[in-house]
């Protein structure tokens, strides 16, 4: 799984959330780029705001349940941005946007659904050993009570994170390109990041998030 990122932040001058989506696509496009991927179906998240301070209150919630480092970085800026002049910040001349290799471990989320899942079978497993058990030992009831509780804890329930989610099936990557074109609005202030991979893999990303 791939990942390419772009935040309001990251242009070498201030734009709306639509041409940061057509900077995205133009680097989508270019082949040059080291460890592009093979396939191009792809899940753009995106966030956007009129002012910074609501951006950074989105990208907040948002990295406190799926840590995404480029969000995270977004989310410093942009509170800077809310309470110090513009002369003030260190602005970028751009930045060079380059493929990243991404595992679905690599989010918080998903991370945690395949422990609970893991332990989730470590239970049915578990069950059948102590129904033998039980039969021959009558004093490991308590050990199984506490086992269970243990166990039960370990359940994995996805939150809503209020990021905006597309899910886009492309052959290419100038049809993937041309869906991510397309996104967004005047809205001066965004964030987004774009998986590319297997389309189970950015299916099981948009179920948790």
């Amino acid at each position: 799984m791939h990942k390419l990122a772009l935040c309001y932040h990251h242009t070498a001058a201030p734009c709306s959330m639509q041409v940061g989506a057509q900077l995205l696509a133009l680097a989508i496009k270019d082949a040059s780029r080291t460890d592009k991927p093979t396939n191009y179906n792809g899940l753009l998240l995106s966030v956007s705001a009129t002012d910074p301070a609501t951006l950074a209150s989105k990208l907040e919630l948002i990295n406190e349940y799926c840590p995404i480092p480029e969000f995270i970085a977004c989310t410093q800026y942009a509170k800077s941005h809310s309470t110090l002049e513009q002369s003030k910040l260190s602005m970028y001349d751009g930045q060079s946007l380059e493929w990243q290799i991404n595992t679905l471990q690599n989010l918080l989320p998903m991370r945690d659904q395949q422990i609970a899942d893991e332990l989730a079978t470590v239970n049915d497993s578990g069950k059948q050993l102590i129904t033998t058990i039980d039969d021959a030992l009558t004093k490991t009831a308590e050990l199984k009570t506490a086992r269970d509780e243990r166990l039960n804890q370990a359940q994995f329930t996805a939150q809503r994170s209020g990021v905006d989610m597309q899910l886009m099936t492309a052959s290419t990557a100038k049809k993937l390109a041309d869906s991510v074109a397309s996104k967004g609005g005047d809205e001066r202030y965004w964030a987004l990041c774009l998986f590319v991979g297997e389309q189970g893999e950015l299916n099981k990303i948009k179920g948790v998030l």
